[in-house]
């Protein structure tokens, strides 16, 4: 199985390589991180392969500014068509719409899952995934999607980890001084993780694994 470099320094090495062509959930509390995490491996992606991102509330704007933070300028990918932004509406053909673009080779991220279950069942939102991961049997592509943990009951969350193909968990301990944060490799079919929590920091650049002493 390929694996995907995620353009983040230190962690493909640690992932012996990169993340596999997945469905993959990134699942944090607001402010862990898994957004900054998705903008940047997305925008890394892009200069390769054309990426979708997908939105339900947050306008593309937002995301642009929040990108330009830490100088992750999107404007030539966009003009080029390796970037584009596509707003999900209610439940007017929801895995069609996806489906669609990774039929074109598009790397899709979708913000979020979470916002996707105030308006769908949790039922549709099983369907999507279970169709994306058969659609990505064709193009291979790495896709990720948010989700804000404790967002949703705790039964829809499971289901909703139970589907995807990858869990990457971000942890942060608001409680420790200095503030501690972490991911989990939780599932990732396909290949084989090692359990361990790797550090990282949210810095002017971006997503940063930290050193790897403190790697347990």
């Amino acid at each position: 199985m390929k694996l995907i470099k995620t353009g983040i320094a230190g962690l493909d090495e640690l992932l012996t390589g990169g993340i596999p062509p997945k469905i993959i959930l990134l699942v944090g509390l607001p402010g862990s991180g898994n957004e900054v995490f998705a903008q940047q491996v997305a925008s890394s992606r892009a200069k390769e392969t054309p990426v979708t991102y997908f939105t339900i509330n947050t306008t593309p704007d937002t995301i642009r500014e929040d990108m330009a933070a830490y100088n992750w300028d999107i404007t030539a990918l966009e003009k080029s068509g390796n970037w584009k932004f596509k707003t999900l509406t209610g439940h007017k053909s929801l895995t069609q719409t996806i489906l669609e673009e990774m039929k074109q080779n598009r790397t899709v991220i979708i913000d979020s899952i979470s916002e996707l279950l105030l308006v769908n069942k949790l039922e549709e939102l099983i369907e999507l995934l279970t169709q994306m991961s058969k659609q990505n049997t064709k193009c291979e592509q790495y896709h990720l999607l948010l989700m804000t943990t404790k967002m949703q009951d705790q039964l829809v969350e499971t289901a909703i980890q139970h589907f995807a193909e990858g869990i990457i968990v971000f942890n942060t301990n608001w409680t420790k001084d200095p503030m501690q944060r972490d991911i989990i490799i939780k599932k990732m079919r396909g290949i084989f993780i090692s359990e361990r929590r790797i550090p990282y920091k949210i810095s002017k650049r971006g997503f940063v694994i930290e050193t790897a002493t403190r790697i347990t």
